[in-house]
């Protein structure tokens, strides 16, 4: 085949899939099938296979065979302070419009105690080695991946109230926002620091996206006042959401928004 054999068969199949002769979520053929079809090795069809793991067409499942992904989604992420977001839930839109489907869905927090890193502690005002409350959790929008969540509080401020575990108690499963209100902390602000950067290894079987694609990471803190209330890391994959956010024009003295 003249150039490696593996970048003709890889190229055509990438052709027949941007065609749509493949649709996202179908299996690709079997190695077998096509190095019959390409007339190659069994090596040269996986290699040419492989190729497109890489580049984020398709993706393998452990036993089961090699799938094309889903093409990239024009959805948006409201970050601003949406009804949904109160609620704890994500606001999404496409071409403006809010998005329909099965909506949001926050999956059962893991939490555990442990004592403050450097990191988290300056984030949150505390002392390193302070007890914190860390849970990871995941929404999923249409059974999709669509946010990795860790996030860390403060014993200090939940310990031996009802809303100390995220995924326990009367206020299981609800916003950060509506569990501290509950106790009387509601939430006057937030901040958030978005970082484009390539998704760990770890972090792309947990979105179900290709190893080093890129993903919005966002360290967001929730304050009561000017104390912190609770602060998280948030991955976000990049080829399935735009963030949008809403800059409120206050008026003041001086010029204007830059």
């Amino acid at each position: 085949m003249g150039v490696a054999a593996y970048r003709t068969v890889a190229a055509d199949l990438r052709r027949r899939i941007e065609q749509g002769e493949f649709d996202p979520g179908e299996p690709l053929p079997s190695r077998a099938d096509i190095a019959r079809a390409y007339g190659v090795g069994s090596n040269v069809a996986a290699a040419a296979v492989r190729a497109l793991v890489d580049d984020g067409l398709a993706k393998g499942r452990a036993g089961v065979g090699v799938f094309v992904r889903e093409r990239r989604s024009s959805s948006t992420m409201e970050r601003s302070w949406t009804r949904q977001r109160l609620q704890g839930r994500l606001a999404l839109s496409e071409g403006g419009r809010e998005a329909s489907g099965a909506g949001s869905v926050r999956g059962r927090p893991l939490s555990r105690t442990e004592p403050a890193s450097p990191e988290t502690a300056r984030r949150l005002g505390i002392a390193a080695t302070d007890p914190v409350v860390r849970s990871e959790y995941l929404l999923t929008r249409d059974s999709s991946p669509a946010m990795l969540c860790v996030s860390w509080e403060p014993l200090s401020i939940t310990g031996g109230t009802p809303v100390a575990l995220p995924g326990a108690g009367p206020m299981a499963g609800s916003s950060v926002i509506a569990r501290m209100s509950s106790i009387g902390l509601p939430v006057t602000r937030s901040t958030e620091t978005v970082t484009a950067r390539f998704a760990t290894r770890e972090e792309a079987d947990t979105l179900d996206i290709a190893p080093g694609a890129p993903v919005a990471a966002i360290e967001r803190t929730y304050y009561g006042g000017e104390g912190p209330l609770e602060t998280a890391d948030l991955v976000i994959p990049g080829e399935r959401f735009r963030l949008a956010y809403e800059i409120p024009a206050v008026p003041a003295d001086g010029p204007g928004p830059a």
